[in-house]
């Protein structure tokens, strides 16, 4: 008679990790983490520098996003240019490259302090975008202004409009 389910058979063959010895998925995890912290912290200190707090925010916002991801490992590569490409995202989410911009940035900019190529960046921003299933206007990535200029409202009337155009015109409120 089996009582425990050690005694099965198939079990006696199965060799099972000593506690003291750290797990694949353990050491895979840590380096994980370090990979975040190590990220985080250049994200920071570019924001520190050049962006305000809501660009920063939304910078660790998508660097959460991505980096929960399981089909996407943020472990590969150079944790500059995560930085750097996760910037450019959110630098082009929100127009931050038209001289225009009160908060204007220029590309070699966040290029020069990363150390990073300029080809890589918009390379590796491109997959994160992808990888992220960012659009233009995305509410978790852009200012209000920008998803009202790329989002519309459905009045009564059947006609589509912008949701820009129905703050002006008062149909919405602030």
């Amino acid at each position: 008679m089996i009582t425990r389910w050690t005694d099965l058979p198939f079990v006696k063959d199965v060799k099972l990790p000593s506690p003291s010895s750290p797990s694949p998925n353990m050491k895979e995890t840590e380096a994980k983490q370090q990979r975040i912290q190590e990220v985080e912290k250049l994200i920071q200190s570019f924001c520190d520098l050049h962006l305000n707090e809501q660009y920063r925010d939304y910078a660790f916002k998508l660097w959460g996003k991505l980096s929960r991801k399981r089909t996407f490992s943020v472990c590969g590569g150079k944790a500059e240019i995560w930085a750097a490409s996760i910037v450019h995202v959110i630098a082009r989410l929100n127009f931050l490259f038209d001289r225009n911009h009160k908060n204007f940035l220029k590309q070699g900019l966040i290029c020069g302090h990363f150390g990073t190529n300029q080809k890589t960046i918009t390379s590796k921003a491109a997959e994160i975008r992808k990888a992220a299933g960012i659009r233009n206007g995305d509410s978790d990535f852009c200012d209000r202004d920008i998803q009202d200029t790329f989002s519309c409202v459905l009045l009564p009337n059947g006609m589509l409009v912008p949701t820009e155009v129905a703050r002006d015109m008062g149909l919405l409120e602030d």
